[in-house]
């Protein structure tokens, strides 16, 4: 396979994340209104496109095994690329975002897709899922409606992090049945919306956290883990969990705690990262370096 375009699908991270009432009537039926300032981590899944005389997948990295072991065809860039008209691909999936984990990886992956073979927009990127107009921007945002109302939010910069996935798997569909279970508000709550991106997380909540720990009680040795890091300002789970984010004041101090998870844990996840808007960012579809 010749090699062409290599494309960066950004993990992930929900700061916060509102959820309001379901939606009982209307295009949006079914769905939740949701509210969240979503921000990317300096890291993600690579795709690199390319050309052969027949069909060549090859999916590596240490979240490869899923793929490999039991792909049907539909994952979720296959999916796209179907969609996009390109039933012949050639590419390499470098996957480096954990399965079912609240990063967005699949979507983020299904939007690199979009990115690469639909650039005239022809395609709402809500096909490929709620969060997918957010991923497909892959910056900075206020996430709202069912994820189809984008806001970017320039200027923020960026925070250190540690991003920590206890190995477990969380559907999304039993959290938002669990959420259902008890009434709410018919709209989410609002993030601030002035202040800098650690000020802004600390305003909110993420209203699926604790219906995630019901499911998965592991999320909240997580949560201690990281919230007993002597440096950590904020210990809080990202979409619907299992993966749960530190923000700390450093690099350094991030890489500390890291460090300290890691060894205590070993069956463990975990990466120290940036999570939000380099200054040397370049326009949309980024590619990896």
């Amino acid at each position: 396979m010749s090699l062409g375009h290599r494309e960066l699908a950004r993990a992930k991270v929900n700061l916060t994340l509102h959820v309001g009432a379901t939606i009982k009537r209307g295009k949006w039926m079914g769905y939740h209104p949701v509210e969240s300032l979503v921000v990317f981590a300096d890291f993600g899944d690579v795709l690199q496109f390319g050309t052969s005389e027949k069909r060549s997948v090859n999916y590596i990295g240490p979240f490869s095994k899923y793929f490999n072991e039991v792909d049907d065809g539909q994952n979720s860039v296959l999916k796209t690329l179907n969609m996009c008209g390109e039933t012949e691909p050639s590419f390499i999936l470098d996957k480096q975002i954990p399965m079912a984990a609240g990063l967005g990886g699949g979507t983020a992956d299904a939007a690199a897709v979009l990115r690469v073979f639909d650039k005239e927009q022809n395609i709402p990127p809500t096909k490929i899922g709620a969060d997918g107009p957010v991923c497909y921007l892959s910056r900075t945002s206020m996430m709202e409606g069912i994820g189809e109302d984008i806001t970017p939010q320039a200027g923020l910069g960026q925070v250190s992090a540690v991003l920590v996935n206890p190995g477990v798997a969380v559907s999304t569909a039993l959290i938002f049945k669990a959420l259902d279970a008890a009434p709410r508000p018919k709209e989410p709550a609002r993030t601030a919306r002035d202040g800098d991106l650690l000020s802004r997380a600390l305003s909110g909540e993420n209203d699926m956290q604790e219906a995630a720990i019901s499911h998965a009680p592991i999320i909240s040795d997580v949560l201690r883990a990281l919230a007993q890091q002597p440096d950590c300002a904020l210990a809080r789970m990202s979409g619907s969990g299992a993966t749960c984010f530190g923000i700390f004041r450093s690099d350094a101090e991030a890489s500390a705690a890291a460090q300290k998870i890691a060894n205590a844990q070993p069956g463990w996840w975990v990466r120290s990262c940036r999570l939000g808007d380099r200054p040397e960012d370049r326009d949309l579809g980024d590619a990896a370096s």
